[in-house]
């Protein structure tokens, strides 16, 4: 079930939105400081692109690793220790953690427009949720490919549970594209139409 929900929410966000994230190799924990905050966003249209760009284009490739991790040729990879495939995960789910970071770098909305607010906070409620995805995955996938079956079994046991605070970031992250959706800052953007 983790794996179907996290799915649609990386086919709706990759038709959404075409893009890459950083390309870190790091395994440790994310910063927590955000430097170079710019200034608030002036209009509507400033802060969908700062929306598009800054948040739901570096998103798209995280996701598509949490989409992926249930697949057999990936949890092969990581119990063989192929470097490569722990380098992407570590890396994205490194980046998943700095979601609040994305956002905090956005900004909110200006204005008093509850429609941007709602927006707004659907996308913080889901990032809430991908910072523990991302912790947890990264945590299940050092345990994983530890190589030791007591480990092995402790990253099994990290993974349990973890479908609900999925499913609940994939919720809130498609609430806020749909109504953005519907604004034309966000098409002018770049933000597609869902199929």
């Amino acid at each position: 079930m983790m794996k179907l929900r996290a799915l649609a929410v990386l086919l709706l966000t990759t038709m959404l939105v075409a893009g890459c994230g950083s390309k870190s190799k790091s395994s440790t924990p994310p910063p927590t400081t955000v430097p170079n905050v710019p200034l608030a966003a002036q209009t509507a249209d400033q802060w969908a692109h700062r929306v598009v760009d800054w948040f739901l284009r570096p998103l798209n490739p995280d996701l598509a690793v949490v989409g992926n991790f249930a697949n057999s040729q990936v949890r092969f990879y990581i119990e063989t220790q192929n470097q490569q495939a722990l380098n992407t995960i570590y890396a994205r789910m490194s980046d998943l953690q700095r979601c609040g970071d994305h956002l905090l770098r956005v900004g909110p909305p200006p204005g008093d427009d509850q429609q941007l607010k709602s927006i707004d906070s659907h996308f913080r409620q889901a990032c809430t949720a991908y910072v523990q995805v991302g912790a947890t995955l990264a945590r299940a996938t050092k345990l994983l490919s530890s190589g030791k079956q007591g480990q092995v079994a402790s990253g099994e046991q990290a993974l349990r549970g973890i479908g609900s605070t999925t499913r609940k970031a994939a919720v809130e992250l498609i609430a806020g594209v749909k109504l953005a959706q519907q604004r034309g800052e966000f098409r002018r953007a770049g933000l597609k139409p869902s199929v």
